[in-house]
């Protein structure tokens, strides 16, 4: 087979197919983050603290066990095929039909299990559980296709697939709630999506000549499939595991669902800031992984500027959610939300640290390190856990809110001392010092606008000014850095065909 077929051609930009996707990205995550935002408040206000709390034990179960319906292999797929377009023909219908099997042993694991931890359970919460189940064979087809599309370097185009289900669950799900007021038909709401977008991605794969290849499997490769998988099965577990067991720790010990309600409305308000870098993050890594194949040299310039922005971004979120903790979620939820706060005011405070883990964890698969992450990743969970039984049992919710910025720290200083023995200094500390300084002065800016009493909304809009007014006085982008962002911006508003042939 041609070379043509097997690996890009010398113009196809990383950066420029990086700043397609990213930027399909932001757009749909914010609009995914905005519509989803809103529909959580109606969510929790039209269930209460008490349903919200038990669906969110559902949700965290099912979704520790969900690791186990692909244990890594179809993250393996993805990385092999933006590698090696030819990738495709040779793994697609093992993938499918290995993630067939493992729904099917996932299936039997997370309800039998059900029966014995999720206690008090009623017969809503089990059949809850049965019908989630049956998204597992549904995923044995779409994710597949949907890493054939991510391989091939058009996360713009999974991205678009994101907002559809997302609008197809929303819609759905207003209308089951509204009528049903109960947990139970918002899960069959994240059923209806899954065959609509195994029906689009088919056909995308099909009109781009992306494949799938026909109908023929090597059983022989299985067993190597599911070892290279394994790395990346250890990490979703693990990742999986960092983001719910504090949940589950809860109900274990007993407190109420209005509390894991409570604690819940922190959490995904936290997640809800994210976009940004997460987009970025779900464009860079196929890109950067045929970059890495081809000129090993690229991947830190990619990683210590791709860490700064992360700051960027991050810290004055965390300050100014911190300040604003009480009265964001006053003014979003029934004033029977409102001890929400205590936890949100604790665990903003994760977002630096989850956002710069995300990225690491991105950035090993795409230089073949993934089995460096899958360590980090299964040691964080191990604390993760400690910690929240440790905390949780004495403190509640505010011990969960802990018990995640300290995991999340812990596997940040493991992240950033591999790439420093990778990549060698070059983060800029000076400058990021800058970056903290600006954030602490908007801080200060936000104090003295909520000590005014002034509107919520317009506090946190002149907030965002007086931070990007900061940092551009204090000079916290280098020369070189300024020039890539006038750049950047120039070239977004200049272009409207982002989507240009790469």
């Amino acid at each position: 087979m041609s070379s043509e077929n097997n690996t890009p051609t010398e113009n196809r930009s990383a950066g420029r197919i990086i700043l397609r996707n990213t930027v399909f990205g932001v757009g749909s995550q914010m609009a995914l983050r905005v519509v989803s935002f809103l529909f959580q408040i109606f969510v929790v206000r039209t269930l209460g603290d008490t349903q919200f709390g038990t669906y969110n034990v559902i949700i965290s179960w099912v979704s520790y066990f969900n690791v186990l319906g692909d244990l890594g292999i179809t993250q393996y797929f993805r990385r092999e095929i933006a590698r090696d377009r030819t990738a495709t023909g040779r793994y697609f219908w093992d993938m499918v039909v290995l993630r067939l099997i493992l729904a099917v042993v996932t299936s039997i694991v997370t309800i039998g299990t059900a029966f014995i931890f999720l206690k008090p359970y009623s017969e809503e919460i089990i059949l809850a559980v049965i019908l989630f189940c049956g998204t597992y064979f549904f995923q044995a087809f779409l994710i597949p296709l949907m890493m054939v599309i991510e391989g091939n370097e058009r996360v713009d185009i999974k991205q678009i697939f994101e907002v559809i289900g997302q609008i197809v669950i929303l819609i759905a799900g207003f209308i089951l709630v509204s009528i049903s007021k109960s947990f139970f038909w918002l899960i069959i709401a994240g059923f209806i999506n899954i065959p609509i977008l195994i029906f689009l991605a088919y056909r995308v794969v099909k009109r781009n000549n992306f494949g799938p290849p026909r109908f023929h499997l090597n059983a022989g490769m299985w067993w190597s499939i599911l070892m290279y998988g394994l790395p990346f099965g250890l990490i979703q577990f693990a990742l999986t595991s960092n983001r719910f067991a504090d949940r589950i720790i809860l109900n274990l010990f007993a407190f109420s669902p209005a509390e894991i309600g409570w604690y819940s409305i922190a959490y995904n308000l936290t997640l809800n800031f994210t976009t940004l870098a997460q987009a970025f993050n779900d464009a860079f890594q196929p890109t950067l992984a045929r970059e890495h194949a081809g000129d090993p040299t690229k991947a830190p310039r990619w990683y210590f500027r791709s860490v700064k922005m992360m700051l960027v971004l991050s810290l004055p979120l965390a300050i100014g959610g911190m300040l604003l903790a009480e009265p964001l979620i006053s003014t979003l939820y029934k004033p029977e939300n409102r001890a929400a706060y205590i936890a949100f005011f604790i665990i903003i405070w994760d977002l630096p640290f989850v956002l710069y883990n995300n990225f690491c964890g991105n950035m090993t698969t795409a230089i073949v390190k993934e089995r460096a992450a899958a360590r980090i990743n299964v040691t964080q969970s191990v604390v993760n856990v400690v910690v929240n039984v440790v905390l949780i049992r004495p403190l509640g919710m505010i011990g969960a809110a802990f018990a995640t910025v300290v995991s999340d720290t812990y596997a940040a200083s493991l992240f950033y001392i591999l790439f420093r023995r990778e990549f060698g200094p070059g983060l800029g500390f000076r400058h990021l010092l800058r970056v903290l300084a600006s954030a602490i002065g908007m801080g200060a800016i936000i104090l003295i606008l909520h000590d005014l009493q002034v509107n919520l909304f317009i506090t946190i809009g002149l907030g965002i000014v007086s931070y990007l007014l900061l940092i551009w006085l204090t000079k916290a982008f280098t020369q070189e850095e300024r020039s890539l962002i006038s750049g950047m911006v120039s070239r977004i508003t200049r272009k409207v065909g982002i989507g240009a042939k790469a």
